[in-house]
C-alpha cells in the first residue's frame, strides 16, 4: 500500500485544495504519512491568536463524526484549520517527534466543499495569508461613503 506523503515541504506555494463535506461533516483532508510509531490519532482543528494561551494560540477541536468531522458553527471564511497526525504511546499519549501539522486556511465554502488555501508551516503564516479576505469581509460590513459635498442636514438630502 502506497504512504501519502505530507504536503508541507516549503519548496512549495500554498494552494487551494477543495474538501467535500456532506451533512455537516467535513469528510475530506490532506493525506498525511502514517507515523512510524504508536497508534495513529487524527484530529482537526481551529485555531486563532489569544495572547493569554502559553503558545499564543486558542483552539477548537472538532468533534469526530461518523465519517470525518463535524463542523463547528461559528466557522467563517478566513479561519485558520490545523490539520493534524501523530503516533499515540500505549497510555494513548502522543509520542514525541511524530506530530504532523497542515495548516491553512478557508478562502471559500460551497454547498459542497470548503476550499481551503495550504499547506502553510505555521498558523501564524496562515493567519497572515488569510487578512487580506478578512479585511475585505470586514470592510464590506461598512455603510457605503457619503457624498460629503451633500448637507445631510438639509431634510431633501437626508437618506430615507
Amino acid at each position: 500500500m502506497r504512504q501519502p506523503t505530507a504536503p508541507t515541504r516549503p519548496d512549495h506555494e500554498p494552494v487551494d485544495h477543495v474538501y467535500r463535506h456532506a451533512g455537516g461533516r467535513l469528510i475530506e483532508r490532506p493525506d498525511q504519512a502514517r507515523p512510524h510509531q504508536g497508534t495513529p490519532w487524527r484530529w482537526t482543528a481551529l485555531v486563532w491568536p489569544d495572547e493569554f494561551a502559553p503558545d499564543g494560540w486558542a483552539a477548537l477541536e472538532w468533534e469526530p463524526a461518523e465519517r470525518g468531522w463535524h463542523l463547528p458553527a461559528t466557522l467563517v471564511l478566513g479561519d485558520v484549520i490545523e490539520f493534524g497526525l501523530c503516533g499515540l504511546d500505549p497510555h494513548s499519549q502522543p509520542i514525541a517527534g511524530t506530530a504532523q501539522r497542515w495548516f491553512g486556511w478557508i478562502r471559500d465554502a460551497t454547498d459542497h466543499a470548503l476550499i481551503i488555501t495550504g499547506p502553510y508551516p505555521t498558523p501564524a503564516t496562515a493567519h497572515h495569508a488569510a487578512r487580506a479576505l478578512v479585511n475585505e469581509i470586514r470592510c464590506d460590513q461598512l455603510p457605503a461613503p457619503t457624498d460629503p459635498t451633500v448637507d445631510t442636514h438639509d431634510p431633501e438630502h437626508r437618506p430615507r
